[in-house]
């Protein structure tokens, strides 16, 4: 072979000013390797028959080659392939200059990851940025790939974005959207999408996102959405984060919609009348002041309280009323210092304000030294509950001082029993107090007859107020101990590879909990706002577990409970193979919290259990069932299984029968996804109310894998027991690459124009 070897070198010596037109060339040397013959004309270099050629990271093959020392361009021709760092180009022709690294080239092909893409024409707009004409770009890796975006103009920068002007998405062969102009990030979930679809209180619809970043650590999107039966609606979304290691995150998010029917009610809900110009913005933010010092923010201003439930119904559904809170905290080894301040920002939800509150929480730690350990928690506000303004209540204040003290011994008797007793005493003063009640004024009214005479009776009006009043202080003592033991059987002889059993243990602990407390006011005296909250679970019965600071009353509690554990070895552990916990109060003093809640003398007997034999299956029972005294019913089970490789099942029942709380209920839900083969898939949820026989919620949905993206099309029925609400669902979903979206993406269920 023969092979020639030309070094060109610009030397050091050359004036700076000299170097500065030369670009980056410096003295880094040119290589031209070929196995034709090398001539050189008119000072060009000439080169055939697999031409290398190298500069620095950019490394050309072609067959046929000219190089000019003066101009520092290479032209290059014949099954042309340019390296570059991470870039791969390949074409029919390409002129590179090899100082400034501009080139352009026809008929190219190459790389932008996680991009392909093949071109008319390919040019350099600097040293890193590039700009195609009739460009074909694709995300697949076949030789047919299954979409692709068919775009007039591209301006691509290299691990940053790429612009699309007049782009066509093709699915197949087949041309299915075209937008004007196209934005898609390379590195972030970031670029113009659209949602298309329908949903019975919307119409037809269509949900156009933009993204963009707006400096390094901040991105924002822009909303603009069309509802056939809603009008049009605006919106901005911004996420950000800075300081150290980027533990200082925040979120804003705005929107607005003229709504054209904003009475609109798919629900088995009353709602009142409901302006048109609708909207929210909401604030998030963490900010680490120090490392154990940080503030937060939550704050969220909407137009009405049915804002959330009409466009946002994904966040409705986990916080349909969400909070307006700022907090500084400060973390110390042993205790907690946090400044709270929350307000009524929206005049129709019933907030607990504190305007504002500090709070001092000590952890358990010894106390001197000793063998005792102390915990408590202090804190003092201002506090004021504010109804809304659609419920005839009336809003009350006050300042509170409370402070509680606790010492607990944890010791063992006997070698086995493991016993920690307890004692501690809380101080509050209430700055006002009274209860909530009916207050009534009577007054003369005067009735004149068409005689002329005048006759005069008594009448009256009665109203919700708050009674009696005047500061007050409150005292409680609390004690009482905790008891614990535990014993064990092993059986090493139980072998199932079926179950996941390799030997197995059987652990049992009985444990009691003795609670006694003492309130020197009964609670229905005082203004709630730390209030007991009913629920279908029992009480926590020590403190400060019990949050209920305004709602505590006499009381003296015993419970008894068993748990149980079966235990096996895994992976060289040990597994929880089942859990039970087992257990019941006895109300010796039954706690009489406000509004005349009652327990009886025994509660019902809780039991929840946990079993989690192998990773393809697992099963929750929670149940509740009175033991001696009239109580109510309560069973929840959930069972997750993979039958095989193909097809996985989820089943779910809530039972709740005679509830003081919550109205009876017998829901079960069902669902599943089937894999029908390589390509295709099937997925289903159902919810069943067998309560009043109502079917409330269906949801299914087809999958195709496309090699590489996976595209789902289905629909959604919901009852509300109002009017039926139906909505259609279409995604498209990359699997390789899930930081680059492409945009097409539907759920009425989680999706909204403002999310």
């Amino acid at each position: 072979m023969k092979r020639v070897f030309l070094v060109l070198t610009v030397l050091c010596v050359f004036a700076t000013a000299g170097r500065a037109q030369m670009g980056s060339f410096g003295d880094v040397p040119v290589e031209v390797d070929a196995e034709g013959e090398t001539r050189f004309i008119g000072g060009v270099a000439i080169a055939e028959n697999n031409v290398v050629i190298r500069y620095g990271d950019s490394t050309i093959y072609c067959d046929y080659a000219e190089y000019n020392p003066d101009t520092r361009d290479a032209l290059v021709k014949g099954n042309v392939r340019v390296y570059r760092g991470t870039q791969f180009f390949s074409g029919d022709r390409a002129l590179y200059n090899f100082e400034t690294k501009l080139f352009r080239s026809a008929d190219m092909r190459g790389d932008f990851p996680p991009f392909r893409f093949s071109a008319d024409t390919v040019g350099s707009m600097g040293p890193k940025d590039y700009l195609v004409r009739y460009g074909v770009f694709t995300t697949s890796d076949s030789s047919k790939p299954d979409y692709t975006f068919r775009a007039k103009g591209i301006r691509i920068y290299p691990k940053d974005r790429i612009v699309f002007t007049r782009v066509t998405l093709y699915v197949g062969t087949t041309p299915v959207f075209w937008w004007p102009y196209l934005w898609q990030s390379l590195n972030e979930d970031q670029a113009f999408s659209i949602s298309p679809g329908y949903k019975s209180s919307w119409g037809a619809f269509l949900l156009t996102t933009y993204s963009f970043p707006i400096a390094e650590n901040i991105t924002a999107k822009f909303h603009f959405d069309l509802y056939q039966e809603r009008g049009f609606g605006v919106g901005l979304t911004s996420g950000f984060k800075y300081g150290k290691e980027d533990r200082s995150t925040g979120l804003l998010r705005a929107y607005y919609i003229a709504d054209s029917n904003p009475d609109e009610n798919n629900t088995g809900n009353k709602r009142g009348a409901t302006g048109e110009g609708r909207y929210r913005v909401s604030v998030q933010h963490r900010a680490f002041i120090t490392d154990d010092i940080y503030a937060s923010i939550d704050m969220n201003l909407l137009s009405d309280e049915k804002f959330l439930e009409d466009f946002a119904e994904g966040e409705f559904s986990k916080d349909p009323q969400p909070d307006n809170v700022l907090s500084v905290t400060k973390l110390g080894q042993n205790y907690a210092l946090s400044f709270i301040a929350r307000g009524q920002l929206n005049e129709f939800q019933d907030t607990t304000e504190r305007l504002p509150e500090v709070a001092l929480d000590f952890k358990r730690q010894p106390f001197f030294g000793t063998r005792f350990f102390y915990e408590g928690e202090s804190s003092a506000g201002y506090y004021r509950r504010a109804y809304s303004d659609n419920r005839a209540l009336p809003d009350y204040d006050f300042i509170r001082v409370d402070s509680l003290h606790q010492f607990v011994y944890p010791t063992t008797l006997f070698g086995w029993l493991s016993f920690v007793p307890r004692v501690g005493m809380r101080g509050t003063f209430y700055s006002d107090s009274g209860r909530l009640g009916t207050e009534t004024r009577f007054f003369t009214v005067e009735d004149v007859l068409p005689t002329g005479e005048v006759i005069r009776r008594t009448d009256s009006e009665s109203k919700a107020a708050v009674i009696g009043g005047g500061s007050k202080f409150r005292g409680v003592l609390n004690g009482g101990f905790e008891a614990s033991f535990k014993f064990s059987k092993e059986w090493d002889n139980v072998q199932s590879q079926t179950w996941g059993l390799d030997g197995l243990r059987h652990v049992v602990q009985p444990y009691t909990n003795l609670s006694l407390a003492w309130s020197s006011i009964d609670p229905d005296e005082l203004l709630q706002i730390d209030r007991y909250i009913p629920s279908t679970q029992l009480p926590p019965i020590d403190f400060p577990q019990f949050t209920g600071v305004d709602s505590i009353p006499s009381w003296s509690i015993l419970r008894l409970g068993v748990r149980n554990r079966l235990q096996t070895r895994r992976d060289n552990s040990t597994l929880n193979w089942l859990e039970m916990d087992t257990f019941f109060d006895v109300n010796i003093v039954e706690p009489e919290f406000p509004g005349g809640l009652e327990e009886g003398t025994v509660s019902n007997l809780n039991n929840s259990l946990v079993w989690n034999p192998l990773p393809w299956v697992n099963f929750r029972f929670d149940s509740q069932i009175p033991l001696l005294d009239d109580g109510f019913y309560q069973i929840n089970t959930g069972l997750n299984f993979m039958v095989n490789r193909s097809l996985q099942l989820g089943i779910a029942h809530r039972f709740i029968s005679d509830s003081p709380y919550f109205q009876d209920s017998n829901l079960i839900s069902f669902g599943g996804y089937y894999r029908i083969n390589d390509h295709w898939g099937f997925s289903f949820r159902e919810q069943y109310e067998l309560d009043d026989s109502v079917l409330e919620s269906q949801r299914y949905e087809l999958h195709r894998d496309l090699s590489s993206w996976v595209a789902s099309a289905g629909f959604v029925i919901r009852d509300n027991r109002g009017e039926d609400e139906i909505g259609f669902l279409l995604t498209f979903t990359l699997k390789d690459i899930p930081q680059v979206s492409l945009p097409f993406n539907f759920d009425p269920q989680g999706k909204g124009g403002n999310e």
